[in-house]
């Protein structure tokens, strides 16, 4: 987004203005929400490496940065319930549909749980 803080270097580096299909996000509950979002997906495929043409999801504490300690991995910005995605070919609006219904499910579990 051109409010974005360093869009105008995107703009230089990236051909065209455009950015990578990778993304990362934390969801609201940390680890178990991560989870679930990550069991509910129906799209992305959950995997330890980033590259292939479909969506593939990983959450960085248990795979790539697992060598580093928790304090290691807050300090560089890797949450316990971090999710990366490695955007695929797949249907804009199908991938948009399938994160939706997983966040929706993650919201879901931990309002079942406050209700306990």
């Amino acid at each position: 987004l051109p409010s974005a803080p360093r869009h105008q270097l995107v703009q230089e580096l990236f051909i065209h203005g455009g950015a990578g299909g990778m993304l990362a996000f934390e969801p609201c509950g940390g680890t178990q929400a991560a989870e679930v979002v990550l069991r509910n997906l129906k799209l992305g495929m959950v995997a330890p490496s980033l590259g292939g043409v479909e969506t593939l999801v990983t959450r960085p504490s248990t795979t790539t940065h697992v060598g580093l300690t928790r304090e290691q991995r807050q300090a560089i910005g890797i949450g316990e319930g971090l999710i990366r995605v490695a955007v695929g070919i797949e249907d804009g609006q199908d991938l948009v549909d399938d994160f939706m219904q997983a966040l929706d499910a993650a919201a879901a579990a931990a309002s079942a749980d406050k209700a306990e």
